[in-house]
């Protein structure tokens, strides 16, 4: 749904030169920072609605909306495709992200705070985003993967916290995990 507005605002736009959309869309001189935001929304997955750009004139969603006028779409179908593209930002944002926590049953002897705190980001392994939608069928092959991927890649073994034992799947809270077999 989201590439079929970005779709539709750019074939509404074809040959028009940037500096002519923006007047279209009320900019009476564009300046470069007006023809580098126009061009960074276009070119952006999400239009610019997840970069926080603003300027004198519009705020993210206002520009998209004068941008959808001067392409001719329909205002009301682009005003609910935008807030479709701001409610999926906002969940993004607020979800659980799932990630693999390494285990390693490392018990600690003499190893510095400060170099554990630089190692402990390679104990988790992070997914891309929108990953939490997934049924938890498909989060558990695609851990799955990602361990044997890891296990192969480490030798099994993580500098510092030594031989990995098990990868656990965390994919709704901290308290909701699945054991990854990485075989």
């Amino acid at each position: 749904m989201f590439n079929e507005f970005k779709a539709d605002l750019i074939l509404g736009l074809e040959d028009r030169p940037a500096a002519a959309i923006l007047k279209a869309m009320s900019y009476r001189n564009p300046n470069p920072k007006n023809l580098d935001r126009l061009k960074s929304a276009l070119d952006d997955d999400w239009l610019g609605l997840n970069s926080g750009s603003f300027d004198l004139k519009y705020s993210a969603p206002e520009f998209l909306l004068a941008l959808s006028k001067a392409a001719g779409l329909d205002i009301e179908k682009s005003r609910r495709r935008i807030e479709a593209i701001q409610q999926y930002l906002s969940d993004e944002e607020q979800a659980f992200k799932p990630y693999i926590w390494v285990e390693s049953h490392f018990e600690r002897k003499s190893q510095p705070i400060f170099a554990l705190a630089a190692c402990e980001p390679h104990r988790h392994l992070p997914f891309p985003k929108g990953f939490w939608q997934l049924a938890l069928e498909v989060q558990l092959h695609k851990a799955k993967a990602l361990a044997r991927q890891h296990m192969a890649e480490t030798e099994g073994t993580l500098v510092m916290w030594g031989r990995i034992q098990a990868y656990w799947l965390f994919h709704e809270s901290p308290q909701s995990a699945h054991s990854v077999s990485s075989r």
